[in-house]
């Protein structure tokens, strides 16, 4: 499977294929900064590792906004 690259709020995302457990996609967000977090276990299905990536995301601007 090749990568899914996305954009969502000004950060990159990036789903790859990766069997790890139970899961078959892991991920990679890059805030605007430049720092990158990868979670292994990302989901069943690419759709679902986005929708997880996405959701990391709108965790993080909470906290960076709380700050």
């Amino acid at each position: 499977m090749k990568e899914i690259q996305d954009v969502y709020r000004g950060w990159h995302i990036t789903v790859a294929g990766a069997e790890k457990l139970c899961s078959h996609f892991s991920f990679t967000i890059t805030d605007p900064s430049g720092k990158a977090q990868n979670v292994a276990m990302g989901g069943d299905n690419a759709e679902r590792a986005l929708e997880r990536a996405k959701e990391l995301i709108d965790m993080e601007v909470e906290f960076a906004a709380e700050e």
